[in-house]
């Protein structure tokens, strides 16, 4: 099995929090404000420019109503489908 780039999880993750965002017509200044986590924070987590820590994904999970387990199931199967995983 070919060991996973953490960086490209990560990309992941902050793609699969954005298009909760956007499915939920929420700004990123709205989100972040919910949240209580800075703007750019998250501005960057979605770019894939910064890797935050669990709590931060915690309190934006949180704040989208989604539960975080969730969301990392969304970015390893988006992740799998990509890379023609089947595991």
């Amino acid at each position: 099995m070919k060991q996973k780039d953490p960086d490209e999880f990560t990309k992941g993750l902050g793609a699969v929090f954005r298009a909760e965002r956007e499915r939920q017509k929420l700004s990123q200044n709205q989100l972040s404000r919910v949240a209580g986590v800075g703007r750019t924070g998250v501005i960057m987590f979605e770019r894939g420019d910064r890797i935050p820590t669990v709590f931060v994904c915690k309190a934006l999970a949180n704040a989208l109503g989604v539960k975080l387990s969730t969301l990392v199931r969304r970015a390893e199967e988006s992740e799998a489908r990509s890379s023609g995983d089947t595991a």
